[in-house]
């Protein structure tokens, strides 16, 4: 009977750890876009996470997503899509990319977004 009650508790518990992740179903991790940037290249991604539009990129018509200290650059066509407000959770859905900016100074990984919504 022992043995049952502490299977039935790291069952639960690995369920529980399990299904509570961060990140929500159906997106990638920044970190994960990075690691995989090869593949994922050219692909249509979604990551959810807080934006930052308080950076010198935003007359651009780009913004930052943050998600566990790791970010990623988002860029938009304003007839189709809005900056979203600063601090508040987003899910963006577009193509990612990879390229040099004029005012950044190496080449990043970006999400051409097709789509802005607040989660």
């Amino acid at each position: 009977m022992k043995k049952l009650c502490v299977a039935v508790f790291l069952g639960a518990w690995l369920l529980i750890t399990l299904s509570c992740s961060s990140i929500p179903s159906g997106t990638l991790a920044i970190d994960d876009i990075s690691a995989r940037e090869a593949e994922l290249l050219g692909q249509n991604v979604v990551v959810v996470g807080t934006a930052e539009i308080r950076t010198n990129m935003s007359t651009f018509n780009m913004f930052k997503v943050y998600q566990r200290g790791e970010s990623i650059w988002v860029t938009f066509n304003p007839d189709t899509v809005t900056m979203p407000p600063q601090g508040l959770d987003v899910r963006v859905t577009g193509t990612l990319g990879k390229k040099k900016f004029t005012s950044i100074p190496d080449e990043q990984l970006y999400i051409d977004a097709t789509s802005v919504n607040m989660e």
